[in-house]
């Protein structure tokens, strides 16, 4: 991984974000752009400044922020800039110049308020093929990732997102626990998830990394995946963009917006698209 790109607002939940990027930037070896999207939102408050103070501002806070992690990252690891336009577009632009393997964004869950709400991270993990971290504020965030969780579903993307988080585990000597959700009654649909849990398990033996699978039924595969995290104190959740919803809590929106909204756990949200980069690698 060559470097993470963190979207900054200089919110608590921003905070954390940095938090997760320097302890994986550290693991990994890599650099860390720090990004600002100059988009007016009166709710925060370094747009209280005058707007033609509002670039030194970021710049000032920018410095606070590589000084207080400089004991554990090297300055010369981090580099930041200033972006106009919108937030998804903008971060997506800095993943491709940056050649950013991973996009790291704090959210505070309320889809009321625009810059990084739960619906506005969405919005970035929707907009660009590199996986996106999600950080809720107030996520317990360990130094190390001991624990990942792994939920499949009937739909096929479900097991796609097994390869770069098996790079992730690697890279942490972590262990995967995959939760096999049984949310239907219908029996192919079942065979689906008995097969595409079998396949995963495969390819996790096949890479020699340790695992733990475990079977439930559910109505509500959010919900559990939720209790299940917080059961083997995962240090993270990993998500495809378009992994299903059960049909009694679809309207609330997809499986991916519902943990982003609501898990206190890191998710790592991955996109279909990311599976043929990772394995042509």
């Amino acid at each position: 991984m060559k470097s993470i790109v963190v979207g900054v607002d200089f919110q608590n939940q921003s905070y954390a974000a940095m938090k997760f990027a320097v302890n994986m930037a550290v693991k990994v070896n890599c650099y860390l752009m720090l990004v600002f999207v100059n988009k007016q939102d009166k709710s925060k408050d370094i747009f209280q400044r005058p707007k033609d103070k509002i670039y030194e501002e970021a710049e000032e806070r920018f410095k606070g922020l590589i000084e207080k992690y400089a004991d554990l990252l090297d300055s010369n690891r981090f580099s930041y800039v200033i972006r106009e336009g919108r937030i998804p577009d903008e971060l997506d632009k800095q993943a491709i110049e940056s050649r950013a393997e991973m996009i790291v964004i704090g959210t505070h869950g309320d889809s009321r308020m625009r810059l990084f709400s739960s619906s506005g991270a969405f919005q970035v993990v929707e907009k660009t093929s590199v996986p996106v971290v999600t950080i809720k504020d107030g996520a317990q965030i360990n130094t190390d990732i001991n624990t990942i969780l792994v939920p499949i579903d009937a739909t096929l993307e479900s097991r796609q997102k097994v390869p770069f988080t098996v790079r992730l585990a690697k890279t942490f000597d972590a262990e995967i626990h995959m939760l096999a959700m049984y949310h239907s009654k219908v029996r192919m649909v079942q065979e689906n998830i008995t097969s595409y849990t079998k396949q995963a398990a495969e390819y996790l033996e096949d890479n020699a990394v340790n695992f733990v699978v475990k079977s439930i039924e559910t109505d509500d595969i959010v919900e559990s995946t939720i209790n299940y995290s917080a059961d083997i104190q995962a240090d993270l959740i990993s998500s495809m963009s378009i992994q299903m919803s059960s049909a009694s809590n679809l309207w609330k929106g997809s499986f991916a917006e519902q943990l982003i909204s609501r898990s206190h756990i890191p998710v790592l949200n991955i996109q279909t698209k990311e599976l043929i980069k990772t394995m042509s690698r």
